[in-house]
């Protein structure tokens, strides 16, 4: 797992969406969502429910946020 695909990750369920992310990350939509896609392969894990319009994370993409995003401060 590479840290680019970890960061496109994040900001596609900060976003909701891998269109808003990608102008976020300034990459296309579609090479966004093949780093995702490669990502989901590479861990063997469903990250992500795409729907017609968003996107949401999985129980398995919940936890990979949790620890992408590290801890919290108290």
């Amino acid at each position: 797992m590479e840290l680019r695909e970890l960061r496109a990750f994040v900001a596609v369920v900060e976003e909701g969406g891998l269109s808003a992310a990608a102008r976020r990350l300034h990459m296309t939509q579609p090479a966004l969502s093949q780093t995702v896609s490669g990502l989901e392969r590479q861990l063997g894990v469903q990250l992500l429910v795409r729907g017609s319009t968003e996107v949401q994370a999985t129980g398995a993409g919940t936890t990979l946020l949790a620890e992408a995003r590290g801890p919290r401060p108290a």
